[in-house]
């Protein structure tokens, strides 16, 4: 028999993988993931912005250490342990601590890498644009 809390993680997951699927593309594999975290943690770029996939909050923590990148999700580790990496959307070095992280990300493989005007972000998917009926999404000063 299926315990009701099995049955909510499964259906959780399949939300989320229904989700995951409406992205225009997926930059990012469980070994990328781990790659860069490793890559960010030998640049000691220190407390970052993490966004994750469904969820308008936005957490702040350094990357993992390297006994917390486990195969395909972080391991005891700060606001976001047990997170599978695919649940990642973005991860940002704020501007004060990017300057050369780029370069340094370049030297141990190939990041999708997008300069903010808050940072440096690393981004796992590329989304369609939400467009209404009236035209493009509005932005709001």
């Amino acid at each position: 028999m299926i315990r009701k809390d099995e049955t909510d993680w499964r259906e959780f997951q399949r939300r989320m993988d229904a989700f995951i699927a409406t992205a225009c593309a997926c930059h990012m594999s469980d070994a990328k993931w781990r790659k860069l975290f490793r890559a960010l943690g030998e640049l000691r770029v220190g407390r970052m912005a993490w966004k994750f996939v469904r969820s308008d909050r936005i957490l702040y923590q350094p990357p993992p250490p390297p006994q917390a990148l486990l195969r395909s999700c972080l391991g005891d580790f700060g606001l976001t342990a047990g997170s599978p990496y695919r649940e990642i959307d973005w991860v940002e070095v704020p501007n004060e601590r990017a300057a050369g992280v780029a370069e340094g990300l370049a030297t141990v493989g190939r990041f999708p890498v997008e300069r903010l005007t808050t940072g440096l972000r690393i981004v796992g998917y590329t989304w369609p644009r939400a467009e209404t009926a009236s035209g493009p999404p509005q932005t709001h000063s």
